[in-house]
């Protein structure tokens, strides 16, 4: 049995990163149901922090309020994409520096792309840090395990994008976790203390120092990297190619082992 390994660099106020999770789960069961064998092969999924805000914003913000007029911070210089692919520079110029009718026109473009994908964009809500879900979902990888942090990212994403939610907000994270199976004492309890903090921002310096510029960015069995909010099709190439490449282990005695594998 293979297991395929992904890395996520992701922020949960970008809505291209939501679209790119839900392409990708697609492209996992299409390999599952599709792909020789691929039935016996497993997902080691992993979300790692990226802050489109590096200084964090004071407060958070009207989402339709946002434009030319509403800039909170600079940002990164930005970077040439491959195919212009739907990055987070897309996402700024989105909120923070169009024209109310631009804004209007993206929206527009990510609720079509969206629904495309099972997701009905809103955007009635505020959005503010994200530190504290990058938080819980670095606590949760740490106290849980993958699974459970890849069902979280997929509901705070939902929360923030679907349900006009504020995830910069406690009560808006616990509530996310709740959905999870987690205990509302237990998060508070981890939220409560600093751990993770340092955590978080020492990820997002590694993620900008390894020449990550913006998101999503994916990272398919270590070596393959891509950018943007992916197809379908295009996640699906990429597994087959890690698949292939023998970037991947197989579950062998009870241990992970590192193999070249070979097709038959």
């Amino acid at each position: 049995m293979a297991i395929i390994e992904i890395e996520i660099v992701s922020d949960v106020i970008c809505p291209w990163c939501y679209i790119a999770s839900r392409n990708l789960q697609k492209a996992i069961t299409l390999y599952k149901k599709t792909y020789p064998d691929g039935s016996n092969d497993s997902f080691s999924i992993t979300w790692t922090p990226y802050f489109i805000d590096q200084v964090p914003p004071a407060e958070s913000i009207l989402v339709q309020g946002m434009s030319a007029s509403a800039t909170r911070t600079p940002h990164h210089t930005i970077p040439s994409w491959k195919r212009d692919k739907l990055s987070v520079i897309e996402i700024d110029r989105m909120l923070r520096r169009m024209t109310p009718e631009q804004v209007s026109a993206a929206q527009t473009r990510l609720k079509r792309v969206g629904a495309a994908s099972g997701i009905q964009f809103k955007f009635g809500g505020y959005v503010g840090s994200s530190r504290l879900a990058h938080r819980l979902l670095h606590l949760v990888k740490e106290k849980k395990g993958g699974e459970v942090q890849d069902r979280l990212a997929e509901m705070l994403f939902h929360y923030q994008f679907e349900r006009e939610a504020d995830v910069s907000e406690e009560d808006v994270v616990v509530e996310a976790g709740g959905r999870v199976g987690l205990g509302e004492e237990e998060v508070r309890g981890w939220l409560a203390t600093d751990e993770g903090v340092e955590e978080i921002e020492e990820q997002g310096r590694q993620a900008r120092d390894a020449g990550v510029q913006g998101v999503p960015h994916i990272i398919v069995g270590g070596q393959h990297h891509f950018d943007g909010a992916l197809d379908v099709s295009e996640f699906f190439e990429a597994v087959v190619l890690a698949r292939q490449s023998g970037l991947s282990r197989y579950w062998d005695t009870g241990s992970f082992l590192e193999v070249g594998l070979e097709l038959h």
